[in-house]
């Protein structure tokens, strides 16, 4: 497993200097660490629109078209086993996404470092 890398913002308060990168081997730019922020910020507001989408549509389902709420499987209605087992199966497959991508983004970062 490769070593963790902590990137903080240009602009926080850290005392650390912005551009040590893995324990001082290798020293970058702020423009690269800008643009590290930059993917992660872009992958994580999508994870929040398809979180959002997905615990807003339901209730709008299910107002749009009511005899969907009358829906009973194995005795359950259907709104209820969506709640309870389908949203939580597809927020752990989004979050699982968005921690793969946050890794892949940093790794691409470390790499890129290395190589300066």
């Amino acid at each position: 497993m490769s070593e963790r890398v902590t990137v903080t913002s240009p602009r926080g308060r850290s005392r650390r200097p912005l551009s040590r990168v893995t324990g001082g081997r290798s020293r970058v730019d702020a423009a690269p660490v800008r643009a590290l922020m930059r993917v992660q910020a872009g992958h994580a507001a999508v994870t929040c629109a398809i979180v959002a989408l997905l615990t807003g549509g339901l209730p709008l389902l299910f107002a749009w078209e009511p005899a969907l709420s009358r829906v009973r499987l194995f005795g359950v209605r259907l709104p209820w086993l969506v709640l309870c087992v389908v949203v939580p199966v597809v927020w752990v497959a989004v979050a699982r996404r968005h921690v793969r991508l946050a890794e892949r983004a940093e790794r691409d970062f470390a790499a890129m470092a290395r190589h300066e």
